[in-house]
This record gives C-alpha cells, sequence and structure tokens, in this order.
C-alpha cells in the first residue's frame, strides 16, 4: 500500500510508510484545492488564487511523529486602510511533534508554553496533513493585511482611496468622538 494516500482533499501519510530515513513529501494543488479546504469557514478574508506548493519531512520514533514542512502560495485579501483587494504571497516554515493518542481526552486546562504550541495528536495508522497545512495558512496570513507598507488608505470625509488620487476635501482635523464635546466645557477652578 503506498505511503501517501490520496483523495480529492485528504493528504494521508501512512505510519508503516516511514521509514528509519523518514519520508519526504513534495506536492502541489491548486487553488480550488485550497480554496476548499476552508469552506467550513463563513468569515475567511482571503481567497486563493494560486497553486499551493508543499514539501514535508516526516519521521518517527517509535509511537512519536516529527514532522517539519514548508509551504508557498498566494492569496487575495483586502487591505484594511484603503480596502482594496491584493494579492499576498504566503509561505512558512513549520514543525509539528505529534503523539498517537487513542480517543479525544480532554485535558485540564493549563497555561500553555511554546512547546505546547507545536504539539498535535493523531489517530490511527496513517496522518492527515491538511488540518496541519490549514492552519499554517491562517496563521501566516497577517491579521491586518495592508496593500503597501505605505498605505495612505481611504479619505475620512469622501472616502477616496489617497493611494490612486488626492482628494479635495477640507484637510482640518475631523473627530468621530463622542468626548469632543467635552473640549467645549469650560471648568472652574
Amino acid at each position: 500500500m503506498d505511503r501517501l494516500e490520496k483523495n480529492k482533499n485528504n493528504l494521508q501519510i501512512r505510519l508503516d510508510g516511514i521509514k528509519e530515513s523518514g519520508y519526504r513529501l513534495s506536492c502541489s494543488r491548486n487553488k480550488d484545492w485550497v480554496n476548499n479546504i476552508f469552506k467550513d469557514i463563513q468569515d475567511l478574508d482571503f481567497t486563493s488564487i494560486d497553486e499551493i506548493s508543499i514539501q514535508i519531512e516526516v519521521f518517527r520514533v517509535g509511537k512519536d511523529v516529527f514532522l517539519k514542512g514548508r509551504f508557498n502560495t498566494t492569496v487575495r485579501t483586502g487591505c484594511v486602510k484603503c480596502l482594496d483587494n491584493f494579492d499576498l504571497p504566503v509561505e512558512a516554515t513549520f514543525h509539528y511533534n505529534l503523539c498517537a493518542s487513542d480517543e479525544k481526552e480532554l485535558l485540564p486546562e493549563k497555561e500553555i508554553n511554546e512547546a505546547d504550541l507545536v504539539l498535535s495528536y493523531y489517530q490511527g495508522d496513517s496522518i492527515d496533513v491538511v488540518p496541519l497545512i490549514r492552519e499554517q495558512i491562517v496563521l501566516n496570513v497577517p491579521s491586518y493585511p495592508l496593500c503597501q507598507e505605505a498605505c495612505k488608505g481611504m479619505c475620512p470625509q469622501c472616502g477616496l482611496n489617497l493611494n490612486h488620487s488626492l482628494c479635495q476635501c477640507d484637510k482640518k482635523e475631523v473627530t468621530s468622538s463622542k468626548f469632543e464635546i467635552l473640549r467645549e466645557l469650560s471648568l472652574k477652578q
């Protein structure tokens, strides 16, 4: 049986296929595959516009599995300042320590440390790499994406994208603070 079980959405690595020297996986998937692994997330702020290239090395010691990998792709997302959509290259290296778990047991709540961030669990005789790749894509798309470092944003009065042209609005300071009225109060001493 093949070490890698493939179907439309899965990348399953069979444990019995991981030899002493390890196992290496290098593959690419099209943008539809990437978008499909996120289909259950309603408010996703990006879409894949390019294929994803994945390289993974897997090593096994007893039941513990050590996985390190890298991926690169391109996503389309919106700038938080000017609201224009732009293409953002996303690439990352990652590693996981995977431990066998016969059943998902609830562990007591505790403060996690840095080593816990790379710890994950698997069940059965294969490891599904898709959830790990999905997690890494989400972690590596910025939560505050900017189309460019020096994005000028939008005019707060007319809404014009200031990266494309300058507006003719009055440049006096515009405030929308509810506390602005407090400036007009005179304090008696």
